[in-house]
């Protein structure tokens, strides 16, 4: 059968095939995706919702909000919304290699339980903080099946972390201050010594939307963004968030930014954010990070003294989670119960304090096992996001998933760095970046079926890839 064209031409079955798939691989949005797209849109729009909220937690701004838990609210939403998909057969389940580590791993936390230092501590972390981590990680999996909805996802948090910072900045006088140290009005990750980690996980992503995007508004908040983490950074006086933020400004330079004459202007702009913020840095920023390289030499004043303690007390505790590791190597203390087991021990007020190490959070609280398996989500999500970046590509959503792909890789490293001077084990942030991660491959595996399938099969393996 022939195909009568507009421009009143004639072609075969053959070139209609071709010409249909084409076009599809140039559209923004594969059909299956957009099919899914379509019966889970109220999970994602909640799940969105969720991702505010808990980035820029609104109730530290706006007390009046705290009796609303709208944490509690958008993450049970997107989590009975999802069921509710399910049920009735509008959406299909997506196992994936890093689902299943995540699932061992809850297992893993359940088993431990009944062998910990302190039961009902253990239990709470686990359901109070966990599960809903869980939760909100296994929805990342199963809704990101689009590039437009990880943008959103992302454009989520850059906004949420531009608006927290900046309130901070311009009503600093209103905001919580620890000493000469801004700490701000965010209690969660954007306050405090987490910052750094925030802005290092962010920092690959607004500079892979920079590249591709050409909006002088997005641009503009992308740079307002970076800017206003930058200099809230410097007030906090972190080390470690200062390192992290190097850090991962050098990785995004490395793997995001090459090739791109736009890249080297965000390149460029970062480098500048964070001269001009060191140059215009207070005080209390040189004399604490000048404690890194001081030696043991006696602190000059007050505020050099608190770092040094600060250093010696994060060496120690370090040292206190190995060993708790080597004496309860399978189950660990319990989750959540390093604190306790370390405060008790040593009958100090300072003793009460975490482990300052992801890594070690996890083998002194949970065991070796659980290190393993955490650890192997990170390799297995960095080497499947790899092979992403290794895909060549040859239309627009495909490049600009390879360089969300890249950012994603570099994001990773970064809070690899970081988990080595934070404990964030059970928290939100590693998870979101793992479910990004396995929405890009989800999305890349989509793509490779379409690309690669003979013209005349094109409409089944559409068929194929929407019923898995």
């Amino acid at each position: 059968m022939n195909v009568l064209l507009s421009s009143g031409e004639w072609m075969n079955d053959a070139e209609s095939l071709s010409l249909e798939k084409e076009n599809c691989q140039q559209q923004l949005v594969p059909t299956e995706s957009r099919e899914h797209e379509r019966k889970d849109t109220l999970t994602f729009l909640f799940l969105w919702l969720f991702t505010i909220t808990v980035f820029a937690r609104p109730e530290d701004i706006f007390p009046f909000l705290a009796p609303l838990h709208l944490t509690f609210v958008f993450g049970a939403c997107a989590g009975l919304t999802y069921v509710r998909a399910l049920l009735s057969g509008r959406t299909n389940l997506r196992w994936t290699r890093e689902l299943k580590i995540v699932l061992l791993l809850t297992g893993w936390y359940i088993a431990g339980v009944p062998f910990a230092l302190w039961r009902g501590g253990s239990f709470q972390t686990l359901t109070d903080v966990w599960l809903k981590t869980f939760l909100i990680f296994f929805l990342l999996t199963q809704v990101l099946v689009t590039v437009e909805r990880i943008q959103k996802l992302l454009w989520a948090i850059i906004l949420s972390e531009l608006v927290v910072t900046s309130t901070s900045i311009f009503l600093s006088s209103q905001a919580i201050w620890v000493g000469e140290r801004l700490l701000g009005f965010n209690l969660g990750i954007l306050g405090w010594n987490f910052l750094g980690i925030a802005e290092a996980l962010t920092i690959p992503y607004i500079a892979a939307i920079f590249v591709v995007r050409r909006s002088i508004l997005e641009a503009s908040l992308l740079g307002a963004a970076l800017i206003s983490m930058t200099w809230m950074l410097v007030l906090t006086a972190s080390r470690s968030g200062f390192l992290d933020v190097v850090f991962s400004a050098i990785l995004t330079s490395l793997l995001v930014l090459r090739g791109s004459s736009r890249g080297r202007i965000i390149g460029l702009a970062m480098a500048l954010a964070l001269v001009v913020s060191i140059c215009l840095a207070p005080q209390v920023f040189w004399e604490r990070l000048g404690t890194m390289w001081g030696g043991d030499d006696t602190p000059t004043n007050e505020v050099a003294a608190s770092a040094q303690e600060s250093g010696e007390n994060h060496r120690a505790v370090l040292i206190r989670s190995l060993q708790y590791t080597f004496e309860h190597p399978v189950f660990g203390l319990g989750l959540g119960n390093f604190t306790i087991a370390n405060g008790t021990e040593l009958g100090v007020p300072s003793a009460w304090v975490g482990t300052h190490n992801t890594f070690t959070e996890i083998s002194s609280e949970a065991g070796v096992p659980a290190l393993l398996l955490f650890v192997g989500l990170l390799v297995t999500t960095l080497r499947n996001i790899k092979k992403v970046v290794n895909t060549s590509t040859n239309n627009p959503e495909g490049r600009e998933l390879n360089l969300i792909a890249r950012a994603t890789q570099a994001s990773l490293l970064s809070f690899a760095f970081g988990a080595l001077f934070a404990h964030l084990a059970y928290e939100y942030y590693f998870f979101y970046l793992v479910g990004i991660g396995v929405g890009i491959q989800q999305i890349a595996g989509t793509m490779q079926a379409i690309s690669s399938a003979p013209a005349g099969d094109f409409p089944s393996t559409l068929h194929f890839t929407a019923t898995n």
